[in-house]
């Protein structure tokens, strides 16, 4: 730009236009652009921020929500885990006779003995889990009728769902006959190897 041909007064209110540019570019580049590029910085993170906060509040309220399923599903995997056989003074014949013997008793069996048969893995759907479980059969002899080993059964069957019967064998005994000998295979869960920790 020529200033050398103009009028004073025109130079000057050129001069002071041109200063005023580069005064307002320099203010935009200097301040302005970088506190626009931080505000919008700002706005994603608040945001964000936002949107956390929903999310813990959403999962506050349902707080109660899952505290009740959990409290339902404990309750529900109950049976399951009472049914796991666990060793006592390291035998699991023990375990099972602490478990049944007053049962059957109750139901009219006398002369209880418990041996355990050796496990049985269970066979394994897909992905080889952490914990492997078990069948652990429990052979159980006793005297009594036959009304007092379906009754005893009937009960095993209703309070413990997870035991299984494997075998069952009646045999009369000559000398009373109202009194038979019973023996009974019982198939319980147990826990076997862990594969890995």
């Amino acid at each position: 730009m020529n200033l050398g041909g103009m009028a004073p007064n025109s130079r000057r209110s050129a001069l002071v236009t041109m200063a005023f540019s580069l005064l307002a570019a320099g203010i935009y580049f200097l301040a302005v652009s970088p506190t626009k590029t931080r505000l919008e910085k700002s706005s994603k993170a608040l945001s964000d921020h936002r949107a956390r906060h929903a999310t813990v509040m959403k999962n506050l309220a349902s707080s109660g929500t899952v505290a009740k399923r959990i409290e339902e599903t404990e309750s529900a995997l109950k049976p399951f885990r009472d049914a796991m056989l666990e060793p006592l003074l390291e035998s699991l014949a023990m375990r099972a006779k602490s478990l049944v013997d007053a049962m059957a008793q109750e139901a009219g069996l006398a002369d209880l003995e418990y041996e355990a048969l050796g496990q049985r893995a269970l066979p394994v759907p897909g992905r080889m889990p952490r914990q492997l479980h078990s069948r652990e059969p429990i052979r159980i002899t006793a005297r009594g009728s036959y009304q007092a080993a379906a009754s005893f059964l009937m009960r095993l069957e209703r309070d413990m769902p997870l035991v299984a019967l494997e075998a069952l064998s009646i045999t009369a005994v000559q000398a009373t006959p109202e009194t038979q000998r019973v023996e009974m295979i019982l198939e319980w869960p147990v826990k076997g190897a862990v594969t890995r920790q």
